[in-house]
């Protein structure tokens, strides 16, 4: 059986209930925020379809065809890399070519497409007649971070199964036991649900920096620290941009009235914008520019919503 994420497995169980009843979708969308084990998802539903011996659990992991998965060479499954950006018509010629042939085990035929949203749009039109009508016993899985990336004649054709990663204090409990640290109340906030990222953040020690540069723009808009220390203990920070994001999503708008939050949120996105083409000493005057306006934007509102 491939190992599953502990929150994962109310749905993987549902999946399964599905197979058994021969009613799993044969076009299936697996979505959610990177980090929280779709990749992991996938691998075990593959196993599952092409197990000869399938247990209530998933796949038996002994027979034949677990095997061959698990040496990497079994025939009827199809993972969908791609050595560029994207991934292109030539690609999904070779699934629908896959699709069509014959099961070298003499049961399901799996294709996996890691980072779908990637399909070009003349891929996702090659998909399309395979996805409409599928070859029986054939399942092709799609893998996503970003659904609404998707064309939307791809969604239409797909059942999606938004992946979630259960209640907060239980996913606390397993990074500590992961970590062997106290995860930061925020980090889990912050990664959008996904504990998989968050545990990455907390063994390399990168939830520390970030909860001490909370710390430091919470005292600097409560007037408590000067901008110029402000900038130099945040500027270059690899994580600047979701940072900023998250501290002025979470805990610096939510109170204000809607026309301040957009004011906020302008200026903000303006700065990622720009961010992009700055480098050096001007991504610390960017820096402080930002910080400088979300302040007076605070402070004085409505010279800012007039101008």
């Amino acid at each position: 059986m491939t190992e599953l994420y502990p929150w994962l497995l109310p749905q993987f169980q549902q999946m399964l209930a599905l197979v058994d009843n021969e009613q799993l979708a044969h076009a299936l969308v697996l979505s959610g925020p990177a980090g929280i084990g779709k990749a992991s998802m996938a691998d075990a539903l593959a196993a599952a379809l092409l197990c000869k011996n399938r247990q209530p659990t998933g796949a038996c992991g002994q027979c034949k065809s677990c095997l061959l998965r698990q040496a990497g060479n079994h025939a009827d499954l199809l993972i969908l890399h791609t050595e560029t950006q994207h991934i292109g018509v030539d690609a999904i010629r070779q699934l629908n070519n896959f699709t069509q042939g014959t099961a070298q085990q003499h049961g399901s035929r799996v294709v996996l497409i890691p980072v779908a949203e990637t399909m070009t749009e003349a891929a996702a039109n090659a998909l399309l007649k395979t996805l409409e009508e599928p070859p029986a016993g054939c399942f092709i899985i799609l893998i996503t971070n970003q659904y609404p990336q998707l064309s939307a004649t791809i969604r239409s054709r797909c059942q999606r199964w938004q992946l979630t990663a259960g209640s907060t204090p239980d996913l606390t409990d397993w990074l500590n036991r992961q970590s062997q640290k106290s995860a930061p109340a925020f980090l889990l906030e912050y990664c959008q649900g996904a504990p998989l990222k968050a545990l990455r953040l907390l063994v390399d020690d990168t939830a520390a920096s970030l909860e001490q540069a909370l710390t430091t723009l919470e005292a600097y808009f409560s007037g408590e620290l000067e901008l110029t220390s402000v900038v130099k203990q945040l500027d270059q920070n690899p994580e600047l941009s979701g940072l900023l994001g998250f501290y002025i999503r979470q805990r610096l708008i939510r109170p204000l009235a809607f026309l301040r939050q957009q004011a906020v949120l302008t200026a903000y996105q303006r700065w990622c914008r720009d961010a992009t083409r700055i480098i050096g000493q001007n991504s610390a005057l960017a820096l402080t520019g930002l910080l400088t306006e979300l302040k007076s934007l605070l402070q004085h509102p409505e010279a800012k919503w007039k101008s």
